[in-house]
């Protein structure tokens, strides 16, 4: 059962679960990339790394040893729409995490020599994010279809990251790391952290009243949009079509047809393409859903010399699939997948920051799990038919040489 509280301007979801010796928190700042400007991209997640370099409590190794010292787990990331602190450990240690918690989101200290070291750390996973092949596609992909700042890679570009300053951390923390926009969620033995929480929403006195960008249109480019990488050796491909948001109601459709597709060795596309063809190793599927539009993505690799016969293969599979066929194997698996993941404090934690660091409402899985047991085969039919046919924005990464000609395939 989650339970929602509220402690002055903070949000609390809390999922208590007696039977384990553990406690999982999360803080949610509902701050990210999409509230940078373009010419401080990057200053989001820069500012995530710099906080754990020392707080007016805690300096870096303290922070670290606090956590990681009784084997607890201690990280964060950086989205679109948040940025997530997060931490696991034994129960007995939950008290001291949370001040941990609070003091990286409350008052780091930002300091100039902090900044510097890790504008290095930063540039050295910006070159490395540059190797990998997947990831260009994935970047060039999405900020070809939403624009900035949605599609904008998260990290920031080489000439922001090395420009960011101290005073655009503090700037942005101040502006942005306020109470009303923080959201906590425990999980696990809990009693310890909730007695302490008042005590944190002292700290963050601060409110603010900033909101999201508007959704981006999606924008099918007009022109072939594709990279050259040297030392590949395969063409890497993805395909984007536009899909319900997470707020709407076709949205679990939507999941339950992602997992039809391309979820495990039993789903359509691996059984056609790589069982049946023979030409990529892997092809998977993928959903990014904002609150109220998304993208539904295919993707695979493969040799330049069977890029077309699997492209084209891929294209006719779309069209002819049969969602009576997978009707079972999709509502089954996405269940049991869910099922699983819950049935942990960890796994549970992380299906709430799912869906808040997006600004979504929260409900019991209970309730998706009755929708989704509702959905009919001709409801599934009409959405696949829907979401499948028509024009998909087309994206590639291949070898020296490779050429990309294309900016849309048609199903």
């Amino acid at each position: 059962m989650i339970y929602r509280d509220r402690v002055g301007s903070v949000e609390l979801y809390e999922i208590p679960v007696d039977y384990v010796e553990t406690t999982s928190v999360a803080f949610v700042v509902r701050a990210g990339s999409v509230h940078e400007s373009d010419s401080e991209a990057g200053v989001a997640h820069f500012l995530e790394h710099v906080v754990f370099r020392g707080t007016k409590d805690f300096d870096m190794k303290e922070l670290k040893l606090m956590v990681e010292g009784v084997g607890g787990t201690l990280n964060a990331f950086t989205g679109r729409l948040s940025t997530v602190y997060y931490a696991k450990v034994p129960s007995f240690q939950a008290e001291k995490t949370l001040k941990v918690l609070s003091s990286i989101v409350g008052f780091p200290l930002l300091r100039e020599e902090d900044v510097e070291m890790e504008r290095r750390i930063i540039l050295e996973e910006y070159k490395m994010s540059l190797e990998i092949p997947e990831d260009r596609l994935h970047d060039l992909a999405l900020e070809s279809v939403w624009g900035s700042p949605y599609g904008r890679d998260i990290i920031g570009r080489q000439e922001t990251i090395s420009g960011i300053s101290a005073s655009d951390l503090r700037r942005f923390h101040g502006e942005k790391y306020v109470a009303n926009k923080i959201k906590i969620v425990m999980a696990g033995r809990t009693k310890e952290v909730k007695e302490r929480l008042e005590d944190v929403a002292g700290l963050l006195q601060r409110d603010g009243n900033f909101e999201d960008p508007l959704e981006p249109e999606f924008v099918i480019p007009d022109k072939p949009a594709s990279q050259t990488m040297r030392d590949l050796k395969h063409v890497h491909v993805l395909i984007l079509k536009k899909t319900p948001g997470r707020t709407e109601e076709d949205f679990l459709k939507l999941l339950v047809l992602n997992t039809m597709l391309g979820s495990g060795m039993s789903s359509y596309l691996f059984e056609e393409i790589r069982e049946k063809l023979g030409t990529v190793y892997d092809i998977s599927t993928e959903v990014l859903a904002l609150k109220n539009t998304g993208v539904f993505g295919i993707y695979f690799s493969t040799s330049p010399e069977t890029l077309d016969i699997t492209l084209g293969r891929l294209i006719g599979k779309l069209r002819e699939f049969d969602v009576r066929e997978y009707y079972d194997y999709g509502i089954k698996r996405y269940l049991g997948k869910m099922m699983m993941l819950l049935e942990s404090p960890g796994g549970m934690m992380t299906y709430v920051v799912d869906r808040i660091s997006l600004g979504c409402d929260v409900r019991d899985f209970s309730e998706y799990e009755e929708m989704i047991k509702a959905l009919t085969v001709d409801e599934m039919r009409d959405f696949a038919e829907k979401l499948l046919s028509g024009e998909w924005a087309a994206f590639a990464v291949g070898p020296r040489g490779f050429e990309w000609d294309i900016t849309s395939v048609n199903v």
